[in-house]
């Protein structure tokens, strides 16, 4: 059943991009039944009752609370790669359960062309197609020391490193945190300063095995690895 988001001012119709979905790509029609999420964590079935050219008007049937969520809330920060890496990345990052993402500019961020309100699309879209009950979060551009400010807010705070040889993600993940935050470098890797910086405000650095991973890899590699785990 098709899925959608809809905000809260405007809840239970249908309006926008998603509108002109129900009527001229799924070509939906009055009676058609849609699952609707205002954001809270609860899910509604709905029935269209009227399709208009802007908007779609439903009528709640029932509704529950949704269950799709992680119970390990990860925040992903992750270094802006180039070209349209980063789309890929959101999409992703949603799909495996990520509850917000930070693009991350730091020393050897090369890229600099933010586009947030592409990525929140994005990130909408990808919720909408994982059956997510909440639409992650894509923060504007943070710059890397801005975001280490960020770890008190967190049960644990990771910084996979290529150098690393001695903790591995498995081993810091062994008190089950219920939240962390993960700062992932950009192509060229973290600096050995940023590095120092994120140890002394208490991030902890990881190693992902042996092989080096690159910048649009890493994130998801760890998110999967963290939701296996913890999950």
């Amino acid at each position: 059943m098709p899925r959608f988001f809809v905000p809260g001012e405007q809840f239970p119709a249908i309006a926008g991009a998603d509108a002109h979905q129900i009527r001229n790509v799924l070509r939906m029609k009055i009676g058609d039944e849609v699952e609707l999420l205002d954001g809270s964590g609860k899910i509604y079935s709905a029935k269209i009752v009227r399709i208009g050219k802007d908007k779609v008007e439903t009528e709640i049937v029932s509704e529950k609370l949704e269950e799709s969520e992680p119970r390990i809330k990860i925040t992903l920060a992750q270094a802006l790669p180039k070209g349209q890496k980063m789309d890929f990345i959101i999409e992703k990052a949603v799909e495996l359960g990520a509850s917000k993402i930070i693009p991350l500019t730091t020393e050897r961020t090369i890229a600099k062309n933010a586009k947030p309100e592409r990525w929140q699309k994005l990130a909408k879209e990808a919720a909408e197609q994982s059956g997510r009950a909440l639409i992650p979060e894509v923060s504007p551009l943070t710059r890397f020391e801005e975001v280490l400010k960020m770890r008190n807010q967190f049960n644990l705070a990771l910084i996979p490193w290529e150098l690393e040889r001695e903790m591995t993600l498995k081993s810091a993940l062994v008190h089950r945190p219920s939240s962390i935050l993960v700062l992932i470098g950009p192509e060229g890797g973290f600096s050995h300063n940023e590095i120092t910086l994120a140890k002394e405000g208490g991030f902890i650095s990881v190693s992902l095995g042996r092989s080096i991973l690159r910048a649009e890899t890493a994130g998801l590699a760890v998110l999967s690895a963290i939701m296996y785990e913890l999950e």
